[in-house]
């Protein structure tokens, strides 16, 4: 028995999902660090920053500061000298990291393939935590820009709320018992969307951890 055997449409989450976000993270910190500060270890400054990306994108996720506070928040923990800064530079120097993570946005390997595939026999769509004009740009970068979009920011709560899952399902036309979320968060992807009445696969690249869905740890399975 296939793992999409009997589902009317697919959700995908997108970071660490599809794209390889953390790759490309781990990779534009690297480079960022270097020009700011040559002396700082790069592996010390990766640890520090997956740390309070994890903490802050937290704390937007629930409502308590907007994208661009999180974002400003982590640079001002980050960086000593940026603790007093004003947003703008605090934007500034943002970007200037960013620089560096978007040019090294990559595919998980069998994203692309799988996403392709599945659109030519159900309807699939992207359901994520995020600022809909940036995994807007990731979808273009993957070459999935067709493919719909869900994200955080338009709609009415994140994940793991019930009502993010129940706003793409509607908008897919699929009835939640009939589709399938597949990502690698257990709680926005999995405990989630099970609670919302989705069926729900564990997209698992080697992460600790038991589910209480399917586990795959190459997308190409669901092909299968």
């Amino acid at each position: 028995m296939g793992l999409l055997d009997g589902a009317d449409a697919v959700l995908f989450d997108l970071d660490d999902t599809l794209l390889d976000y953390a790759t490309a993270r781990d990779t534009g910190i690297r480079a960022w660090v270097q020009e700011v500060d040559a002396t700082r270890h790069p592996g010390d400054a990766v640890r520090v920053w997956r740390e309070l990306e994890e903490r802050h994108f937290r704390r937007y996720s629930a409502g308590e500061v907007s994208f661009d506070e999180q974002r400003r928040a982590r640079l001002r923990a980050f960086w000593p000298h940026l603790s007093r800064a004003a947003d703008e530079d605090l934007d500034r120097a943002f970007a200037a990291y960013f620089a560096h993570t978007q040019a090294a946005w990559s595919p998980v390997p069998g994203a692309v393939e799988t996403v392709t595939a599945l659109a030519a026999r159900m309807p699939v769509g992207v359901l994520t935590n995020g600022q809909v004009e940036l995994q807007a740009r990731k979808l273009r970068v993957l070459g999935l820009g067709d493919v719909a979009l869900f994200a955080s920011s338009e709609l009415p709560a994140p994940k793991p709320d019930v009502r993010a899952y129940e706003a793409a399902c509607s908008e897919l036309g699929s009835a939640p018992p009939r589709t399938v979320m597949v990502g690698d968060d257990l709680t926005n992807d999995v405990e989630g969307a099970m609670l919302a009445g989705l069926r729900a696969v564990w997209f698992n690249r080697g992460h600790a951890g038991t589910s209480p869905a399917p586990v795959v740890s190459d997308l190409r399975h669901l092909l299968s």
